[in-house]
């Protein structure tokens, strides 16, 4: 039996750029045969951040373990293809803008009466209808309008973009998990019927959801001190590099001031509890500053294990990958990625894994397979080649 839980289900992933593809990567990563199906000229992250023959760094991570066929769905003939692919899916994944797949025929409407089991998500920006339903949404966009560049404002209150596709990367793992609950209502729960669904999803929401906490924060605390969750806590530069402490509670306190030979700090009133330590914060995050930058990452790593001290040395990603932890739970594997050999990358978290990952896909690799699996022969495949409705790899 294949321990994989999504073994056995379709996934026609229509989208492109990072929030579908990933989620549909995802249940890749989980079991599903996933068949990506691409424009001609291919999906547009394959041109974004360089790389080699199409394959960016965001292509490979948001397209493991599928298939691609290049199908140029503004053509009736291509728009039959997918129609034909869509009866056969347990899952179709569009990240259009609103309206686009029901001018092309293929929104769920369409889709559903031909096969009622499919569940069909939609990814936007801001939501289907509103005055911003066709606004064009980009990480960017979303970090800026969402507050997320605001919650991440330096020291001089400029607001900046976080370095990661956050929103995107979000919404992905969230749709994962609204496509899961789809499929548990239709194959689980007697009175569906067994019928799919339509699961609408935008990014807007996602944002705003992933950022609950501090949105709440800034209701309950408008206008009032809000106290740091701990104290002290953030990034502390040391002689040779950075580390990361925090204290949640007082026996992590104690145990930070051994550490820091700064056993005084133990009888001072000002400091007696979480609360007053809240309060002299800045103070407390400055003497400890001063302390941490008078000796090495190593020498603090062994002293704070010693006391049972919250922290962690910043690391980059090559340390990351080297890191002892990482390597003894396996949560990196190896993908033999064309055109580049063996690539380092995690595997999807909570999937099962043997230690090798499988490769993304180039644009159209699979274009002649998959029509074969729908039972093209292959002088027809070759007519659709010739006249442009689909695309192979050597032709790509």
């Amino acid at each position: 039996m294949n321990e994989r839980a999504y073994a056995g289900l379709q996934v026609l992933d229509m989208s492109q750029g990072i929030a579908g593809p990933y989620c549909a990567a995802l249940l890749a990563q989980h079991g599903a045969d996933v068949i990506k199906v691409e424009p001609p000229a291919g999906d547009w992250i394959r041109l974004m951040g360089g790389g080699e023959q199409g394959m960016s760094a965001l292509a490979v991570v948001n397209n493991l373990g599928k298939r691609s066929i290049c199908i140029d769905a503004a053509r009736p003939e291509g728009r039959e293809l997918i129609v034909n692919m869509a009866q056969r899916a347990d899952v179709l994944v569009e990240n259009f803008r609103p309206g686009v797949m029901a001018k092309l025929g293929l929104d769920y409407a369409a889709l559903s009466a031909i096969n009622p089991r499919l569940i069909y998500l939609s990814i936007s920006g801001f939501g289907d209808s509103g005055p911003y339903a066709h606004k064009p949404a980009t990480d960017s966009v979303l970090q800026a309008m969402t507050g997320m560049a605001m919650i991440n404002k330096d020291a001089a209150g400029q607001p900046r973009r976080f370095g990661l596709m956050v929103p995107d990367t979000a919404t992905a793992i969230y749709s994962a998990q609204c496509v899961g609950a789809a499929l548990y209502a239709r194959d689980a729960r007697p009175e569906s019927g067994g019928r799919g669904r339509h699961v609408r999803i935008s990014l807007a929401e996602c944002c705003a959801a992933f950022q609950a906490g501090p949105i709440l924060d800034e209701f309950l605390f408008a206008g009032q001190y809000k106290p740091p969750i701990t104290v002290p806590a953030g990034v502390f530069a040391t002689r040779d590099g950075h580390v990361v402490l925090a204290t949640l509670r007082d026996a992590m306190w104690q145990g930070l001031c051994r550490a820091l030979s700064r056993e005084d700090w133990l009888a001072e009133p000002r400091y007696a509890t979480a609360a007053l330590r809240q309060r002299a914060g800045d103070e407390i995050n400055r003497a400890v500053a001063a302390i941490v930058a008078s000796r090495e990452t190593r020498e603090w790593a062994t002293l704070f294990e010693q006391h049972d001290v919250l922290f962690a040395p910043v690391q980059d990603y090559a340390a990351l990958r080297a890191d002892p932890q990482m390597r003894h739970m396996g949560y990196f594997g190896e993908a033999d990625q064309p055109p580049y050999g063996a690539l380092s990358l995690p595997h999807a978290p909570g999937s099962v894994r043997s230690g090798s990952l499988p490769a993304a896909p180039r644009t159209g690799e699979h274009t002649r397979e998959i029509l074969g699996e729908l039972g093209l022969k292959k002088r027809e495949i070759a007519a659709l080649e010739t006249s442009g409705v689909v695309a192979h790899l050597d032709a790509v």
